[in-house]
């Protein structure tokens, strides 16, 4: 299986891309990656890995960086390491594409070049949390900061198909708000409640902040304006908590040789609440695997990203989309 990569995107390429890179191709044994942008600077950090196969070049010179308006981007940056490798997805000559570069445009281009999927009229940025038991998925975390009621519709179909892919099972949807009742929360949202009623049997009401990461619900459904605000939160909150408990653990010699007999169960928490060990975020919604990376990824968090797109792929979540959005109910 073949994926783009845009190699100059985000913080740390092309350094830490072509690392992650060389990470996934070992790991996965039928991976081929295409790597877009500057071949002088992602072939001298390949050097760096004499035994690294299955990775190839594209040469681009154009640079998409976290300050070009997405618009712009989209308009003037079409020989950019990010708008081909997102080409090389609509010619077929990639299985999707991953990037931690701008998301704002790679959201643009994707839409523009990959297209719609069918019904869909406003794709959703799809992200993977740990909650009790298991991990859950909230959408959208971004994408639309406006939305009609259908994007709660198309969303919770969004979300349940690629959250059962991939833990394999069935799961329960439920709508971001300030309380549980139906009545609560804007006229929006009473009838996002009322439209998520009606269409899906999984849906099991309304989920409020406090309850996100209780495991109430599997898919948490929000527009994109509430949904990144929840997540920005979540992983400020987190990386604070990290903060306090390192500095409790360092505090005397007492609490550091507490700190040691814990390590592996503190090890094993932190990892659940480490944005990295999950990946990037799927684009749901176009007509092709769009990732989206954390713009501050390092190695091993492409290298997610690139284990991300590639089992998105091979269980062919795209084409159960078109299958269920082909529904009467989620027709325009």
């Amino acid at each position: 299986m073949k994926i783009a990569l845009d190699g100059m995107g985000g913080d740390y390429a092309p350094s830490e891309v072509i690392r992650g890179a060389v990470e996934a191709t070992q790991e996965i044994e039928d991976l081929e990656l295409i790597v877009t942008g500057r071949e002088s600077e992602i072939k001298q950090e390949l050097m760096k890995y004499p035994g690294a196969k299955r990775i190839s070049v594209l040469h681009t010179e154009d640079v998409i960086t976290m300050y070009d308006h997405p618009a712009e981007a989209l308009r003037k940056k079409k020989n950019s390491s990010l708008y081909k490798a997102i080409e090389l997805v609509r010619d077929g000559e990639a299985a999707g594409i991953v990037s931690a570069g701008n998301s704002g445009a790679q959201m643009a281009i994707s839409l523009f070049v990959l297209g719609r999927l069918p019904g869909v009229t406003r794709p959703g940025i799809g992200v993977c949390v740990w909650m009790k038991d298991s991990l859950g998925l909230i959408i959208d975390t971004g994408a639309n900061t406006e939305i009609t009621p259908r994007e709660y519709l198309i969303f919770a179909l969004l979300g349940r198909d690629y959250l059962r892919t991939i833990l394999g099972r069935e799961v329960k949807i439920g709508l971001l708000n300030i309380g549980a009742e139906p009545e609560k929360g804007s006229k929006l949202v009473q009838k996002g409640y009322a439209i998520l009623s009606e269409n899906f049997e999984e849906f099991i009401g309304n989920v409020e902040g406090n309850e996100v990461l209780s495991g109430k619900a599997d898919v948490i459904v929000t527009d994109g304006f509430a949904g990144n605000v929840l997540l920005k939160s979540m992983e400020g909150t987190a990386e604070r908590f990290l903060e306090i408990l390192k500095d409790s653990i360092n505090k005397n010699f007492k609490t550091k040789m507490g700190g040691l007999l814990l390590s592996s169960t503190l090890k094993e928490a932190f990892k659940k609440l480490d944005y990295e060990e999950y990946g990037g975020s799927p684009l749901l919604g176009v007509n092709g695997i769009s990732i989206i990376s954390h713009g501050r990824s390092r190695h091993r968090a492409i290298k997610n990203s690139l284990k991300v797109c590639y089992n998105i792929s091979k269980e062919g979540v795209i084409d159960k989309f078109k299958e269920h959005l082909s529904d009467e109910r989620f027709r325009h």
